[in-house]
């Protein structure tokens, strides 16, 4: 069973009897469907919540994506690859079968979506990032699960509720949870990097 069919599964019970499968069969597709959740966008997020909420990008976003899993942003992911990463869903949705189908985006649709989610991906920093005792945790930290950040995707005042976010994420994706000083001193880098880019 490939991974979106036993996403599609993973609230029904075994039925047991004859046909049931044996409990190593089991444990194997428990194993998968947990590393399968573990890829996927952590729950939390609505319409409201995206980038151009009342935008045709935005609708499709949740029409479709959410048949599989949790809605996803925009920021997951830089523009570089986004194109990647829907490919590799339009695959996995093409290749469902009964009963696990879901709602199939038309090729207009598809165009819409991926120009939502590159408009609105995330900004890679292509300048040098700014120095500072703290550049290196940043870098070690959040590189760990994407490319690192423009500081001037968010304005100082928004980048505390950015790490706030980004270390939820971490929890549940790595098992990894920012101690106190680590979150401090990453907000910190980037609250000040991206004043000092600001006030110049």
């Amino acid at each position: 069973m490939g991974m979106l069919g036993l996403l599609a599964c993973a609230d029904r019970a075994p039925e047991r009897g004859t046909d049931a499968p044996s409990a190593e069969a089991h444990d194997r597709d428990a194993i998968l469907l947990a590393s399968a959740k573990v890829a996927l966008p952590p729950a939390g997020l609505t319409l409201v919540d995206l980038p151009d909420a009342k935008s045709e990008g935005a609708r499709l976003v949740e029409r479709y994506c959410t048949a599989c899993h949790a809605l996803p942003t925009p920021l997951t992911h830089s523009s570089a690859d986004w194109p990647r990463v829907v490919r590799r869903m339009w695959l996995r949705m093409d290749g469902l079968e009964e009963p696990a189908r879901v709602p199939i985006p038309s090729s207009a649709e598809r165009t819409v979506l991926l120009r939502y989610f590159i408009e609105h991906a995330l900004r890679v920093s292509e300048a040098g990032l700014p120095t500072g005792p703290d550049r290196p945790l940043f870098v070690a930290v959040c590189g760990r699960c994407h490319e690192l950040p423009d500081p001037e995707q968010y304005s100082s005042a928004e980048w505390s509720a950015v790490v706030d976010r980004m270390g939820a994420r971490m929890t549940i994706m790595l098992n990894q949870s920012l101690t106190p000083t680590e979150r401090s001193r990453i907000a910190g880098y980037l609250e000040g990097a991206a004043g000092a880019r600001a006030n110049r």
